[in-house]
């Protein structure tokens, strides 16, 4: 599991102490740049906390002692997704809940939480530790979010929350002050090319994604699946705002995780211009954040995306 998971040895060994002393926190709070291995982590975490095996893991480098084996029925169990102590809450397990399209999912509703609490309340049948690993926590309502807070101040025994966000700002400020911080960090473009080349890039392939990922492996394979349009070849045309508005899907749930990915390709544009960080540059970035934060307070993704574009295209001009 380890090798799975690259370039997270500080966030690793946090957590190998933690499986070492037998102390853990009522919540934990993995955050840091979307996909570079949070929520996979948090699922071998759960996994190593209930392992009958762990001294021939290796959750973290050179790790012999709480260690995920991969083998023993409690590890084969949670791996297949049968494990009924470590519950996932994502729009998959949302959607068998409210028999809807996991695709329609927009947040994380209080029928959902209500249902992951009263889970949490039951000892497991064979006293071990019950885990809920909820991904993309910051999409919490604020319904669910206060039943969440009632839920860690008064506690289950041997039960873990793990939350899971790259947006931890979005948080209430009392679920985060209850939960102890893992810090997950970017990947260094080197490991991040190594990574995209064990995958089947070329390597000028992998050097250009590792480039513009972010030092995120995830966006790096989005970015190979789904490129993005390039700011350089649009930046000098009037009408690319608006025709990169028109270009995104109807459906609001759909269309803000395509702003947001363009966002970040933005940014990571503005960053890499020869001319450095401009003061225009610089501006534009202020700009480009203000924006997201708007994307997810129900602003229409559509003119999020025209906005940012024209600012894009305004720090560059002469």
């Amino acid at each position: 599991m380890g090798s799975a998971i690259l370039g997270q040895a500080r966030a690793l060994g946090r957590l190998q102490g933690m499986l070492r002393s037998g102390r853990l926190p009522e919540a934990l709070l993995f955050c840091g740049p979307m996909g570079v291995g949070k929520a996979l982590c948090a699922k071998e975490f759960a996994k190593a906390l209930n392992c009958a095996g762990g001294s021939h893991g290796a959750f973290a480098a050179g790790a012999s002692v709480g260690a995920p084996c991969g083998e023993c029925p409690s590890c084969i169990q949670a791996e297949k997704g049968l494990d009924l102590d470590i519950q996932v809450v994502n729009s998959a397990y949302q959607a068998s809940i409210t028999q809807e399209d996991p695709a329609k999912q927009r947040g994380i509703k209080i029928d959902t939480l209500r249902h992951v609490i009263k889970d949490l309340e039951l000892r497991s049948m064979l006293g071990r530790w019950k885990t809920a690993i909820v991904e993309d926590a910051h999409l919490l309502s604020t319904e669910a979010a206060n039943a969440m807070l009632k839920s860690l101040e008064e506690p289950p025994a041997r039960a873990l929350w793990i939350l899971v966000t790259h947006q931890s700002e979005r948080l209430l400020s009392t679920i985060r002050s209850r939960c102890q911080r893992v810090p997950f960090s970017p990947l260094p473009e080197e490991t991040l090319a190594r990574f995209l080349e064990d995958r089947g890039c070329a390597p000028e392939e992998a050097a250009s994604l590792a480039r513009r990922g972010g030092g995120s492996p995830g966006r790096a394979l989005a970015l190979r699946e789904s490129p993005l349009p390039d700011p350089a070849d649009w930046a000098g045309d009037p009408l690319a705002p608006f025709r990169l508005a028109d270009s995104l899907p109807r459906e609001l749930h759909l269309a803000r995780p395509l702003v947001e990915a363009q966002l970040a390709h933005m940014a990571w544009h503005l960053r890499g211009r020869e001319d450095g960080l401009s003061f225009r540059s610089r501006a534009a970035l202020r700009e480009l954040t203000s924006l997201r934060k708007a994307l997810f307070s129900n602003a229409d993704p559509r003119l999020v995306l025209e906005l940012a574009a024209l600012k894009l295209q305004q720090s560059a001009a002469p």
